[in-house]
């Protein structure tokens, strides 16, 4: 019982970290190109 706890907990941590990583690696800065609404105020 106390084993399978220890599995989720770990499988758990692992996609945490794994999205995070990844989420936070796919943010990209705005860039100024003057289409697309890029000016809207």
């Amino acid at each position: 019982m106390e084993i399978g706890f220890l599995i989720i907990a770990i499988y758990a941590v692992a996609v945490i970290t794994l999205v995070t990583r990844f989420d936070g690696s796919k943010k990209k800065p705005k860039r100024m190109t003057g289409r697309g609404g890029d000016f809207e105020s």
